[in-house]
């Protein structure tokens, strides 16, 4: 539990940032919303799918007999393999695959599972991507107008697993990278990017941490979309043929769409 003694809580602050599950232990008591970011892939094909249309519930991998319970019960599909006809964790599989279901489970390591371990808070869980991470600030602020008090955000970046890449590998039983979170920049860059627009409507009384994760977004905006693609995910996802998905992660404010996490599902709000 995060205490105001605990120096890595940042209970103190309106705006807290960590990374991964256990970050997010550390920051999320007491918090009125939680934002997930992802960037790529997991947040910006929840962001695609909202913009096409389809819900996504969010999934652990390795349960796919409990994952294809959950979208049948609720009219859904499970996604595929990325690179396989149909809604997978590519991004852009969510347009070329536009009005195929309605509900999408959406299994992941990284996003998805940490948004699955998120929505047992019972507090909105929003997706935050590049595309959208102005749209997401303003939901916030409507948040805190309904709350009307302080509002406490937590912005979480779930990183990347180490030894679990964008093609799925893993690593080797044993391994010094078979367990831990990887910083990712594409997730330092949208987590600045929605704190950035957070402060300026006026919601700055920020952690260091978060402080520091707006400063990385304010000095290089400019160069953004170059750093998502050039970063070692998005390199990777080049080479596996999903090169578009990191265009996709790095268009700035190109919707108003803010998919919010309840009973398990992301929707537009």
């Amino acid at each position: 539990m995060s205490t105001t003694t605990d120096p890595f809580g940042q209970a103190k602050y309106q705006v807290r940032f960590d990374w991964g599950a256990a970050g997010a232990d550390r920051i999320v008591p007491g918090v009125h919303a939680v934002v997930l970011v992802d960037a790529l892939s997991f947040t910006t094909a929840v962001v695609v799918a909202a913009e096409h249309g389809t819900a996504v519930a969010p999934w652990p991998s390795g349960d796919p007999e409990e994952a294809a319970a959950f979208a049948a019960e609720r009219d859904g599909v499970v996604a595929v393999r990325r690179g396989e006809a149909g809604p997978s964790l590519s991004p852009s599989s969510f347009i070329d695959a536009r009005g195929a279901a309605p509900l999408v489970v959406l299994p992941s390591p990284n996003g998805g599972a940490l948004a699955h371990r998120l929505g047992v808070l019972g507090v909105p869980v929003i997706a935050a991507s590049m595309r959208n991470r102005t749209a997401v600030a303003e939901r916030l602020l409507a948040l805190q107008a309904e709350h009307g008090d302080r509002f406490m955000i937590a912005v979480v970046a779930a990183g990347e697993r180490s030894g679990i890449g964008q093609a799925g590998g893993s690593a080797e039983p044993g391994s010094p990278l078979a367990d831990g979170t990887r910083f990712a920049i594409e997730d330092l860059l949208v987590a600045g990017a929605v704190i950035d627009a957070l402060v300026a409507r006026g919601v700055d009384h920020t952690s260091p941490e978060a402080a520091v994760a707006c400063a990385a977004y304010e000095g290089l905006h400019r160069a953004t979309r170059h750093l998502i693609s050039a970063s070692g995910s998005g390199v990777e996802l080049r080479e596996h043929g999903s090169g578009a998905d990191t265009v996709l992660a790095a268009e700035r404010d190109v919707t108003d769409v803010v998919p919010v996490l309840r009973d398990g599902v992301f929707n537009a709000e």
